[in-house]
């Protein structure tokens, strides 16, 4: 199914978008992204839409405290029945056992009833997203202070917790009969390789691993996106097919990969281009201004030996982040230059 898809300049987003009506914000996001919508992550309608809350629903000890945006994991008392009880329910294979709710994620059945009611012909592929397991993992304590991301245990279980949740929603979107992305976002890769984040490489790359497979053996395609700067070289180690960067703020630091990005273009690697800021930069920044920083950026590559051609059939168009803390108008102005980039790419080159 994914075989012969191309990026060739199209938009889509990373997610998050400040509005409070999901029909609209839905709506925001099949005008601006007409080839390759994705469903609203809507913190601001509950704080069950908050990243690190919204996907999860089924994790074993989970206690979300008092001020309904902090989350954690209750270990204090024995744990192994809860734990049991998720493994069976894994081993289940059924992705129903880990849908997300409607409380949850009030965007993505927007999405879907948009997409069964209103087919739009324009669509290429429609995109969904998970949190990364290492970020989520990296985000919850365990009661004794340390993360998630240090328990052998739980960290098997956020893991295999957001597989299934990304197996879930390819199959509720593979229903329209176009290619599925799915997305894992990691912001806390940023932290990789410094004191703050002591795993290895291997961990890290197998752990990502695991969330692509439930997607790719079904016929997805799956992506990740950082916000920062991270070490690019092991994201495109991964079996990745998407990786997706900041290129306004990071382009010179992510293209010091030049050589890894070769690879991964060889391995069938796509490029998602964040060239739209999602700062209060968005209101003085024009359209020809990010034309042309991605104009040179794609340069750059074609200097050190890749095709033009290539990299246009492998680049997708996305906004450097979320817009999810933004003003309604700074992520509307982010999603419509998203737009307009596409569209100019999709004529220069």
């Amino acid at each position: 199914m994914t075989a012969n898809f191309k990026g060739n300049f199209s938009a889509t987003a990373i997610g998050s978008l400040p509005h409070t009506d999901a029909d609209v914000a839905c709506e925001i996001m099949f005008k601006s992204l007409p080839e390759i919508p994705c469903w609203p992550q809507l913190p601001k309608i509950s704080t069950k839409e908050e990243m690190c809350i919204q996907y999860t629903e089924g994790l074993p000890c989970i206690k979300i405290h008092e001020d309904g945006k902090t989350v954690s994991i209750d270990d204090t008392q024995d744990t192994s029945g809860g734990l049991e009880r998720f493994y069976e329910l894994f081993l289940k294979n059924d992705p129903d056992l880990f849908a997300i709710s409607p409380a949850c994620a009030a965007g993505f059945y927007a999405m879907l009833n948009k997409l069964k009611n209103q087919p739009s012909k324009t669509i290429r592929a429609v995109k969904g997203h998970v949190i990364g397991p290492i970020t989520l993992a990296g985000s919850l304590k365990l009661s004794s202070g340390i993360t998630a991301l240090y328990s052998d245990e739980f960290f098997d279980v956020i893991i295999k917790l957001m597989s299934m949740k990304a197996y879930w929603q390819f199959m509720k979107l593979s229903q329209y009969g176009m290619p599925v992305i799915i997305f894992a976002d990691e912001p806390y890769l940023t932290s990789f390789g410094s004191a703050f984040m002591n795993i290895s490489r291997e961990r890290a790359i197998s752990a990502l691993n695991e969330v692509y497979d439930a997607v790719q053996t079904r016929g997805g395609l799956t992506g990740t996106h950082c916000c920062g700067n991270t070490d690019w070289g092991m994201l495109m180690e991964s079996k990745v097919d998407i990786v997706s960067f900041d290129a306004y703020e990071f382009m010179d630091k992510y293209l010091m990969y030049w050589r890894e990005i070769k690879t991964f273009f060889d391995r069938g690697g796509y490029l998602a281009w964040g060239i739209v800021p999602t700062s209060p930069k968005i209101t003085s920044v024009s359209l020809n201004e990010l034309v042309t920083k991605l104009e040179e950026g794609i340069q750059f590559l074609v200097d050190k030996g890749l095709s033009k051609t290539l990299i246009k059939e492998r680049s997708i168009i996305t906004p450097s982040c979320g817009t999810g803390t933004l003003t309604i108008e700074e992520a509307e102005r982010v999603m419509m230059l998203t737009h307009d980039v596409s569209v100019t790419m999709k004529d220069t080159l």
